[in-house]
Order: C-alpha cells, then structure tokens, then sequence
C-alpha cells in the first residue's frame, strides 16, 4: 500500500504553482483548495506519531480538490508557454507546468483509494467500538441509578477493561439527558467523526 498520506512536496509544489496563476482559476475553486488544505493540515498537526495509532489521513475530498487544483495550475502555466516566444519564459513556464502536471498525475494514479477508504474505515470502527463500550457503561448505569451518566470522567471509571476508550480514540462530545444520551468520537489519525445515539446506535455506515 502506498502511504496515504500524500506526499507533502507534490502537494506543495501544485499549491504554489497555483497561487502563481490563481487568477485565472475560479474563485470558488481557489477558496475551495484553501479550506481542504487548511482542514487537512489540521487533522495531521492534532494526531499523534504513526507509530502510535496509524498514518493520519487527509479527508479524501482533499486528495480531489487539489487534484483538479493542479490540473488548472498546469493549463495555467503550458498554455503560456506555447503562446510565449521568449525561450526562457517557455522553459520556465514549461517547467513549472510541469511538475503541476506530475503532482496531478500522482493524484490522479499514484495512490490507491480504495485502500485510504479502507484505513480509514478501520480507524472508524475503533471510535464505533469505543461508542459500543460507552453505550453498555451507560445502559449499566441506567439500571442501576435510573439515569445516565454525565461526566466523562466518572464514566471512564464504570468502562471495565482495558478496551473502554481506546488509546487513539477521543470522545469530542457527551450530550446526556434523563432519557436519552449521544456521543461523538474520532479516532486521532481519521478524518471522520462517528456518532452514537442511544435510540438509534452508531452513525457509521457498514457498506
């Protein structure tokens, strides 16, 4: 498998090809990479080492966005450089179309996202598994106390085992009333975010 990270060079080098000819990409499109990009550096700074829990993985409609990003970028710069009769601004033009057009081909058909989808499907099950833990200290309590639990904290401690909460996994929100509770979690390295419900169960979608 290929890393599903994306290489941070090839990424880069359509980013600031692109922000040479942004004006003669769309605006929306332009907006649209920035906030992929700004999303994606996100949930790579806040996750820990790989070896700890996995490769981070960008969301995959960043992988898309900067890879139609690029594709402009390179029009961007060959066109010109068939028009352009000096050499050296050909060359150059010629260049940077270039890699603009190796960062797109890379995303187009160097990385394997059937299998990204796949990492990140597995990274989901653990916040789903962390959520089923969750929802059964909560069912336990409710027999016991004929309420549900509130604080994270003491929830942790009816959570038996050392599979509560999974080392990778944060719970980023605990909504509880007399008779009904919901939860979110997402595992550190994932750009997904699972939800639980107690009358619905988990949000993740098996397919």
């Amino acid at each position: 498998m290929k890393n599903p990270t994306v290489s941070f060079i090839s990424f880069s080098l359509a980013f600031l090809g692109g922000v040479l000819v942004c004006a003669v990409v769309p605006g929306d499109l332009w907006a649209g990479a920035g906030a992929a990009w700004v999303q994606a550096q996100m949930v790579i700074a806040q996750s820990p080492t790989a070896g700890e829990c996995g490769e981070s993985v960008p969301p995959l409609e960043f992988y898309e966005t900067v890879s139609n990003y690029a594709l402009f970028a390179a029009f961007g710069f060959i066109i010109p450089a068939i028009l352009f009769n000096k050499k050296k601004a050909k060359q150059i033009l010629g260049i940077l179309g270039g890699l603009c057009l190796g960062a797109w081909s890379y995303l187009a058909y160097g990385i394997d996202y059937e299998e990204i989808k796949k990492v990140i499907f597995n990274y989901n099950l653990q916040a789903e598994q962390t959520l089923s833990n969750i929802a059964e200290a909560q069912d336990r309590y409710k027999s016991e106390h004929d309420t549900y639990i509130e604080d994270l904290g003491k929830l942790r401690s009816h959570l038996y085992g050392a599979h509560g909460i999974k080392q990778c996994v944060k719970i980023l929100e605990l909504n509880v009333k007399w008779d009904h509770w919901s939860a979110k979690a997402r595992h550190v390295s994932s750009p997904d975010t699972v939800e639980w419900d107690s009358t619905s169960g988990s949000s993740l979608k098996k397919g």
